[in-house]
């Protein structure tokens, strides 16, 4: 009996954090295809860098759902490319396990600068 409590314990906690190592997997995967439709956004001729910005934040709430407000989106845009960085805390399914931090960044040549 105390030999299964044990290994029944080992298997959880290792079901638990391949669950979490899998949702992490999930938001970054999320975060980086925010991040690459957001500087696409951002690079299309007439468009600004917070139509990107904000393009990266609604695909973020959209795919992370509540978790989505705790990410920063910031955009920058130097020698004609256009970036977008996402950083944030990926959400945590048990308590006691840590936060993983998921950082995703895309860029994109502005086309208001292709001639």
């Amino acid at each position: 009996m105390v030999e299964f409590l044990a290994v029944a314990i080992l298997v959880v906690a290792s079901l638990l954090g391949l669950a979490q190592i899998a949702v992490w997997v999930w938001a970054r995967g999320v975060a980086v295809s925010a991040t690459h439709e957001g500087a696409r956004a951002a690079a299309e001729a007439g468009r600004s860098l917070d139509d990107g910005v904000a393009r990266t934040r609604t695909l973020l709430r959209d795919g992370l759902g509540g978790s989505a407000d705790g990410f920063r989106v910031e955009s920058d845009e130097a020698e004609g490319v256009v970036a977008v960085v996402a950083s944030g805390r990926a959400p945590v399914i048990v308590p006691f396990f840590p936060a993983f931090t998921v950082e995703a960044r895309a860029t994109a040549q502005d086309e208001d600068d292709v001639r």
